[in-house]
């Protein structure tokens, strides 16, 4: 399923960077977020995996608007300002966070795997209807002179995904290049800790489902506490120094984290986790906006993420095979991943000398 969804997410970044670099950011993000809030719909009166999988698909598909969400968020942000800029997006909407979830996990300890889930997805409804109706009304177009979009723009949008990833790479500079390289690698890794995490804190370290979401609420905590900080971090010691620096807090961690079995351990390695991940996500965003000009950001941003989605559906596969085999490998190969992507940092990608609009 994480395969299937991964794919169908890489089938439309591209179509979706292109209309957002032609018929403008605010229309599809409005548009699109409707329509993956119905996509929970699925996921809440689901009798059986393959209506998730539908309600997946769906959702997907819809997060073509995500290009020109990066688009208009890069459009919005001064230059020297980039590094607290992204950090304020990462850690203004987590703050409703904090405990939702410690909540989940009462809900699904309490309420059984399936009726705990179908409430949260509910909620979840909920609050994509209400973040659709703000962007409807308060998000301005940063793009001049949109076009409008039709049906027939989208099709072929959508026969030229190929070329036109291929016209974005030529159009990379060298260091943009080994960056998008380092995070391939990087996008190959993720799901293998995202996707198992939970399975294997419940089946290895053995704890309860709460204590799980109190894990998870505190680690929303220190994200909060240490967004900020780091941001103005990456503004003032750069970006790959940035990035070669959570990367050194990332690598031990893991091992950590690997070797954890108790509730104190693993809110410790998580914790250390927060506040790398405070560092890189502002850093690399930064990146990216430092050395994509504004008239290519949609396609040639589209393109990148789509190349790391693209990385994520062999290794959703893997990392599940994996883990049937012995639940630490997913883990140790993300470790061994981790620490290929700091050294191609390391020595081939350089900082832009003047920063992009």
């Amino acid at each position: 399923m994480g395969s299937v969804g991964a794919a169908t997410l890489g089938l439309v970044r591209i179509p979706g960077a292109v209309i957002a670099d032609k018929h403008g950011r605010r229309q599809i993000i409005v548009t699109m977020t409707f329509a993956i809030s119905c996509s929970f719909l699925f996921y809440i009166f689901a009798p059986d995996w393959r209506f998730v999988l539908i309600g997946m698909v769906i959702s997907n598909l819809s997060l073509i608007y995500q290009p020109a969400l990066d688009a208009i968020l890069a459009d919005s942000i001064p230059p020297e300002k980039r590094g607290i800029g992204y950090a304020a997006a990462n850690v203004i909407p987590n703050i409703p966070t904090i405990f939702a979830p410690a909540i989940a996990g009462f809900l699904v300890e309490t309420h059984g795997l399936v009726p705990g889930m179908r409430i949260v997805y509910t909620v979840v409804f909920f609050c994509m209807i209400a973040a659709a109706i703000i962007r409807l009304f308060f998000l301005r177009e940063t793009l001049e002179k949109p076009q409008k979009i039709r049906l027939a723009d989208i099709k072929i949008a959508f026969k030229g995904s190929l070329s036109a990833i291929k016209v974005a790479w030529k159009e990379m500079s060298p260091s943009l290049k080994f960056l998008t390289a380092a995070f391939l690698v990087s996008a190959f890794e993720e799901p293998m800790f995202r996707m198992f995490t939970s399975l294997y804190v419940l089946d290895v370290v053995m704890i309860s489902e709460i204590e799980w979401g109190l894990v998870s609420t505190a680690s929303v905590a220190c994200n909060l506490v240490f967004g900020f900080p780091m941001g103005k971090i990456v503004d003032k010691i750069g970006r790959k120094k940035s990035i070669t620096l959570a990367y050194a807090i990332f690598v031990p961690s893991t091992i950590l984290f690997i070797l954890a079995r108790s509730f104190f351990w693993l809110l410790a390695v998580n914790l250390v986790f927060a506040v790398g991940g405070s560092l890189i996500m502002p850093a690399y965003q930064a990146f990216l906006a430092d050395m994509i000009p504004r008239e290519k950001r949609g396609r040639i941003m589209g393109t990148i993420v789509t190349l790391n989605i693209l990385a994520t559906v062999p290794s959703s596969f893997l990392g599940g095979f994996l883990y049937s085999l012995q639940p630490s490998y997913p883990f140790i190969l993300a470790l061994l991943l981790g620490i290929t992507v700091c050294l191609i940092i390391i020595f081939t990608v350089k900082e832009p000398k003047a920063k992009e609009l």
